[in-house]
């Protein structure tokens, strides 16, 4: 199996759902799930210990015309230009893929991302909204963004569905970005776990490792003492997919024994669903994060490295 069937068989399901075919016709009326008015700050959500980190679709709508606001959409192109919010960017999870997070091919990562972000005329300075199209990968982007010291970096709750069902226009043609200086970023180490950080973190009490994968891709293999919660549990499972309440995040973590006494360092296949367990463990409080992006694609490329398979306990 390709290392990217595991985030082309999630949109693929979301595509199957309709949202995307509804894009140029879908128009209701606001959701009662969207949760920050006009006038409250970014995210000002149910509990959560940095609502910021998330912004309503009405709240963004306010703010589109602004130029210090930049918006992006994660997603494929081809999805991207069947309609998605006036003005924003582009760039696909691959375009920000590291499998081998050894510090000299991390630093050939950081440069080509850094080129990228330049490419989509992100600045520093700039609020940045990242969304998708009801995957929940925008959290993937917002990672990055984090990792890299971006401090007005936000998250769209519900994704583009949630734009449309709150009855605003799409668009399937966007003016190029003007490119300003080279993004650079000043790189957030405690929010990334390399291999050696995953090897002392098996067997150790104080740290906990999460696979946000499927229970089947779980059961298959996983990282040694790893805790299975699978990734979209952190939404709701009707479109759009809002973020669960705080308490419910909460309980959910807290009955797996993911604490935020412990060290936290969630991984997947390639870093993308496990960015989305990331941004809500941090959503909801936790301080002790770090994400171990090269997930299972750089776990098993050492076949000396340990592996269990079987069922969670």
């Amino acid at each position: 199996m390709s290392r990217y069937d595991d985030c082309r068989s999630t949109r693929r399901a979301v595509l199957g759902t309709g949202i995307i075919l509804g894009l140029a016709s879908a128009r209701t009326s606001v959701s009662a799930q969207v949760i920050a008015s006009p006038e409250a700050s970014p995210g000002a959500g149910p509990g959560y210990a940095r609502p910021e980190m998330l912004v309503d679709a009405s709240r963004l709508r306010d703010r589109l015309d602004d130029p210090s606001v930049r918006v992006v959409g994660l997603m494929q192109a081809e999805t991207f230009a069947m309609g998605a919010i006036p003005g924003s960017g582009q760039i696909d999870w691959p375009d920000l893929e590291v499998t081998d997070t050894s510090n000299a091919p991390l630093a050939d990562w950081q440069a080509t991302v850094a080129d990228h972000l330049t490419r989509l005329g992100l600045s520093r300075e700039q609020m940045i909204v990242v969304y998708d199209e009801g995957t929940l990968f925008a959290a993937r982007l917002w990672w990055v963004l984090h990792y890299l010291g971006h401090e007005q970096v936000h998250v769209l709750d519900g994704g583009l569905p949630a734009w449309i069902e709150a009855g605003l226009d799409t668009a399937t043609e966007h003016v190029a970005p003007a490119v300003a200086e080279p993004y650079a970023g000043t790189i957030q180490p405690d929010a990334l776990a390399q291999v050696p950080d995953v090897e002392a973190a098996i067997g150790d009490a104080r740290t906990v490792i999460v696979d946000a994968r499927t229970p089947d891709e779980y059961t298959a293999g996983h990282i040694p003492g790893a805790v299975n919660l699978n990734y979209p549990l952190n939404a709701e499972p009707d479109t759009p997919r809002f973020w669960k309440p705080a308490d419910d995040l909460k309980r959910l973590y807290a009955e797996a024994g993911i604490t935020p006494d412990r060290r936290v360092i969630p991984y997947c296949s390639t870093g993308v669903r496990s960015a989305v367990t990331y941004f809500t463990l941090r959503l909801i409080g936790y301080e002790d994060v770090s994400l171990f992006t090269g997930s299972w694609a750089e776990w098993v490329l050492d076949p000396e490295r340990p592996v269990t398979t079987g069922a969670q306990p």
